[in-house]
């Protein structure tokens, strides 16, 4: 939870550094005099053609016809043609037609109008940036009440309970037992809330942009949603990704070793879940195949919630938006050396671990990162490589070393 923070910090710095723009055509100043034109039949053509210009001349002229002309078909055809222009400055003009125009047909278009440029009053990031102070709070501003306030509950219950039972961890009961079994339950709702916090950030940037239709960007943005990437991991049609089958052992082989070198008294001496009868889990004795099974089953619940919460927000939002400024490259450089710093903070209490692991972080990230860039800008190849590595590479200490794991718990008295 220490790395919350930081996280968001990152977040909030990525969001504001991509401004799209779509270069705007020439200026046709024989539009105008359509728009002027004493014939109501050319008159009723012109909006049309004011439509592309992007000279706010243009849009001046629109918000003449839509509210002064003396022909209604106009006045209607003038206040679609403002909603088609994309220009949340007019929506007022679309508002106030829709209110007081004479003419009921052209107060319907009005209104017509004002909904379908109600999108391009919702920006991507303005989005991002009220889930990221508030999980949930960019769906509302999108009108996604119910799911606003689902997130909102829910990452507020996950985080408030288990940040609660992390810091009730230690206490010490009036019969004088000391027991800490919150502090892994406290951890894995910690973590959950967090990243369901990481998914509904980037949930509210992707929703805003897919109302925009991708309008101004390069990439289009994923419409996978969560069901999607939570069961990525497990689907055949992932899993046959070479990405995946290929580059999770490899990763995996190269995290074993960094691990190995980085840490400074490694393994040797501690049993392994083959000399261990039994397996403590949450401060209950289990059999070893019991013991082994629920542990698996904790790090697998934990790091499926890992991978869709990381990988939202550091591909699907920070590197899209990098990669919109900086290109492909770029974009892949610079998010997998934020996702490298910000897991600086884990080995904080040991800075030797921190120079090796924290590079071994950015290049793994940058591997996700490709991933994420060659498929076409989907999540589910990168969370299925990112929660196999986690996984795996947790059952490897935890098969190495099971007496020091999250979830073992020494009750004493």
């Amino acid at each position: 939870m220490r790395s919350s923070v930081l996280w968001l910090a990152l977040v909030g710095g990525a969001l504001g550094c991509v401004t799209p723009s779509v270069q705007p055509p020439p200026v046709d100043p024989a539009r105008y005099q359509h728009a002027a034109d004493p014939d109501v039949n050319v008159r009723i053509h012109a909006p049309e053609e004011l439509v592309g210009d992007p000279d706010v001349r243009a849009g001046d002229m629109l918000v003449v016809l839509a509210q002064r002309d003396v022909d209604a078909r106009v006045r209607e055809a003038a206040a679609g043609a403002i909603a088609e222009r994309h220009d949340p400055g007019l929506d007022p003009v679309l508002e106030q037609t829709a209110a007081i125009d004479p003419d009921p047909e052209v107060r319907r278009a009005a209104a017509a109008a004002h909904e379908r440029l109600w999108p391009w009053q919702k920006q991507p990031r303005t989005a991002a940036g009220l889930s990221l102070l508030c999980p949930g709070c960019g769906q509302l501003y999108l009108r996604e009440n119910g799911e606003g306030a689902a997130m909102l509950g829910a990452s507020a219950a996950l985080l408030g309970g288990g940040i609660l039972m992390l810091r009730d961890a230690g206490n010490v009961s009036l019969d004088g037992a000391s027991s800490t079994r919150s502090a892994p339950i406290g951890l894995w709702l910690a973590t959950v809330g967090q990243n369901l916090w990481f998914y509904s950030i980037f949930d509210a940037y992707r929703d805003a942009r897919v109302l925009r239709g991708d309008a101004g960007y390069t990439f289009s943005i994923t419409r996978e949603q969560l069901p999607e990437l939570v069961s990525a991991p497990f689907r055949p049609s992932v899993l046959k990704s070479p990405w995946v089958w290929a580059g999770v052992p490899i990763a995996l082989a190269a995290g074993i070793g960094i691990s190995a070198l980085a840490s400074s008294g490694g393994l040797t001496g501690n049993p392994s879940i083959f000399d261990v009868p039994r397996v403590n889990f949450l401060g209950h004795s289990y059999s070893r195949g019991a013991g082994f099974a629920l542990g698996e089953g904790y790090y697998a619940t934990l790091f499926g919630t890992v991978g869709v919460g990381e990988e939202s927000l550091f591909r699907g939002l920070i590197q899209t938006e990098l990669e919109e400024r900086f290109g492909t490259v770029g974009g892949i450089a610079l998010a997998s050396a934020i996702f490298g710093t910000v897991h600086l903070v884990n080995f904080g209490s040991d800075p030797k671990q921190a120079l090796v692991a924290v590079p071994t972080i950015a290049v793994l990230g940058s591997s996700l990162g490709l991933a994420y860039a060659h498929t076409g800008h989907k999540l589910s190849t990168s969370v299925a490589m990112h929660f196999w590595y986690d996984f795996l590479l947790s059952t490897v200490a935890f098969a190495a070393d099971p007496n020091h794991q999250p979830f073992v718990v020494n009750v004493t008295m």
